[in-house]
């Protein structure tokens, strides 16, 4: 029997310290996008806000095409090590998943370098757009945080 998913990724550092740890295990060069509320959490540590999201995430949605971060990426899924000592895991999504960001976005998007792994993110507006199209009540929660950390402006 499968463990329930916890629900425990809240704080900007969180994130930021997952990927301060996974990028020094690739042996080579390696990208990911991020996107959901662990991109928010993600732009809010780079902005050094450590407020905590107003309803707790339970995982991080990164996307590759690396098999060696993906790789990695599964040995953080639901019911790993890595969820019993953390409280969130990894889900890692499909190219698809980007199908849902508004056109442009890459152009926006912010990159950040983690040892050998490329990290890009979406811009916080463009994460917004497939929550709000879900209009998910913790969603809303989470533009509502996004605004009142500055991270968009309405």
């Amino acid at each position: 029997m499968m463990d329930v998913p916890r629900r425990e990724l809240k704080y900007p550092a969180q994130v930021e310290q997952w990927l301060i740890g996974l990028g020094p295990k690739l042996d080579a060069p390696g990208k990911m996008i991020l996107i959901g509320s662990g991109a928010l959490l993600w732009h809010a540590a780079q902005r050094g806000i450590e407020t905590p999201l107003p309803e707790n995430s339970m995982d991080v949605d990164p996307i590759t095409g690396d098999d060696e971060v993906a790789e990695l990426c599964y040995e953080c899924h639901i019911g790993s090590v890595f969820e019993r000592e953390n409280g969130w895991h990894v889900n890692l999504m499909p190219d698809d998943a980007l199908d849902g960001l508004p056109p442009g976005w890459q152009e926006r998007s912010r990159t950040k370098q983690y040892g050998s792994l490329t990290v890009q993110v979406p811009a916080p507006e463009d994460l917004l757009v497939p929550k709000l199209e879900r209009g998910e009540t913790r969603d809303l929660a989470h533009k509502q945080w996004a605004l009142y950390n500055g991270l968009i402006n309405k």
